[in-house]
């Protein structure tokens, strides 16, 4: 096994000394130049160079949408400035740019769908941008990553373009990519210094991961940079098809940002819930990658915060850790994330949270900590702990296990758990607690025909993630048998 390694590794390193040997450049005009010199290839996450290929083979254009306009859209080629004059775009509102990624483009549902949901939130200008309808996102991968400096470039100059024929103003700009889209709208950036706001969607991690920043989004490239990563995994053992690596100034891993819940349905699932093979087979191959699109979306519509916590690693924050948004702050994950920019010169800052399954994907989240209560004939108990909030409404939530199997319930020791809800508490008036005991029949010793299970309970704390509102409530150190209900009031 060590041996095979060995032997790949000598191969990535022999590729890329080739590759740079065979360094290239190509010039397009106003558009600049590109080469395939390091870091650009001859490296080990980059040991095959590629050339963008030619503006005139990836016919790159941009697709406008406004409220006034027509549904569908009016196509707007690069550089056409009669095309510009004639369409519906205005320079004094905000505008976004959405960039599709790899073997799609610009006519996707998604961002047809984007661009709506935009619509419907401001009065904006929206571009879709589609430069793969001429193969430019089209296999081989290799070449996909080299058209994106392309795009990028093409980009920038088309607001450059926007800014001198309509006086827009360049912080109000937004651009937003997928997958290689977001590193088209680094490439961007880079070329627009003080442009507003980059936003990039699980952004691509083969060729991208472990570069140098000029190759791949980061920081620099706009005056707010936010991520959202969804398929972070290793790709050469997973399949990860996005970076986990932090990227911007605010980056956000839902879940973890590996494995998203609901992506662990089989193809035939995923066809019935998308309605046809093509949808639902996109779906099935790239799942985890995709919910960062989807998370994006309804963020932008949503009256629920979306928040994002800071916290070491997420094994801490689905312990419970971190609810408290301390120094740091916490910041809103995907539209409104502007409203949490950080100083300058802080990036990489980190925030978890959790999701539904389906969207709507937003939940609240609350930090349960139980606290047990002592006795001189309190005894370790082994069971599970479970708790019930009744909210000012008389509303019930039903019991939820805070944890994922039996534990040992010791006297005066404190026990925390995550809970989410699709929906907010807000006031909460009681607490319920209860909790079942487990025996084992290998030991006689655990039977409870010999005793009667029982732990004495001090208190619960809540504390709201969204609201950063904590409450106690007090079980006063009361004694409690397994299976039986108490109540906790307020205190």
């Amino acid at each position: 096994m060590m041996a095979a390694f060995f032997i790949l590794q000598t191969l990535f390193v022999m590729t890329s000394v080739l590759t740079t040997i065979r360094g290239a450049d190509v010039c397009y005009g106003d558009l600049g130049c590109f080469t395939t010199d390091y870091p650009w290839s001859g490296s080990l996450q980059r040991p095959i160079a590629s050339l963008p290929r030619a503006p005139e083979e990836l016919q790159i254009k941009f697709i406008l949408r406004t409220r006034g306009g027509p549904a569908d859209g009016q196509i707007v080629r690069p550089g056409d400035r009669t095309s510009l004059l004639a369409s519906n775009f205005d320079g004094s509102r905000p505008t976004k740019f959405i960039s599709h990624g790899f073997i799609e483009n610009g006519f996707v549902s998604w961002i047809t769908d984007m661009s709506q949901a935009f619509l419907r939130a401001e009065d904006c200008n929206v571009f879709g941008v589609d430069w793969g309808s001429g193969g430019g996102s089209m296999l081989p991968y290799t070449q996909a990553t080299a058209n994106t400096q392309l795009v990028g470039a093409t980009i920038a100059q088309f607001i450059n373009l926007l800014m001198q024929e309509t006086g827009a103003s360049l912080n109000s700009f937004h651009l937003v990519g997928h997958s290689l889209g977001s590193h088209i709208m680094g490439y961007a950036g880079e070329r627009l210094p003080g442009v507003g706001r980059i936003t990039g969607l699980d952004p691509a991690e083969p060729y991208f991961q472990g570069t140098d920043p000029i190759v791949r989004l980061d920081p620099t490239d706009a005056q707010l940079v936010d991520v959202i990563h969804s398929d972070g995994g290793f790709f050469f053992t997973s399949l990860g098809l996005g970076m986990y690596d932090p990227v911007g100034h605010l980056d956000f891993y839902p879940n973890g940002g590996i494995e998203m819940p609901g992506c662990d349905q089989g193809l035939f699932d995923f066809i019935a819930l998308n309605g046809g093979i093509y949808e639902g087979g996109r779906e099935f191959v790239a799942c985890n990658h995709l919910k960062a699109i989807e998370y994006f979306d309804d963020s932008i519509g949503t009256t629920c915060p979306m928040m994002g916590y800071p916290c070491r690693d997420n094994d801490r924050f689905q312990d419970g850790h971190c609810m408290d948004c301390g120094s740091q702050g916490c910041a809103q994950m995907g539209y409104h994330a502007d409203r949490y920019a950080p100083p300058a010169g802080v990036t990489n800052l980190k925030y978890y949270l959790n999701t539904a399954e389906r969207s709507p994907h937003c939940v609240y989240h609350y930090q349960i900590k139980l606290t047990l209560g002592t006795s001189s004939s309190a005894d370790d108990m082994d069971g599970t702990p479970e708790i019930s909030i009744i909210t000012e409404s008389g509303s019930n939530t039903g019991y939820h296990s805070m944890t994922s199997g039996s534990i040992r319930l010791q006297a005066g020791n404190t026990y925390q758990y995550l809970l989410t809800s699709p929906s907010d508490f807000g006031t909460i008036r009681e607490v319920r607690f209860r909790w079942d005991y487990n025996w084992s029949l290998l030991n006689p010793g655990s039977w409870p025909v010999w005793f009667t299970p029982k732990i004495w309970v001090d208190k619960v704390q809540v504390v709201s993630g969204e609201s950063q509102q904590r409450r106690t409530f007090c079980g006063f150190n009361s004694e409690l048998t397994e299976n039986v209900v108490m109540g906790l009031p307020s205190c």
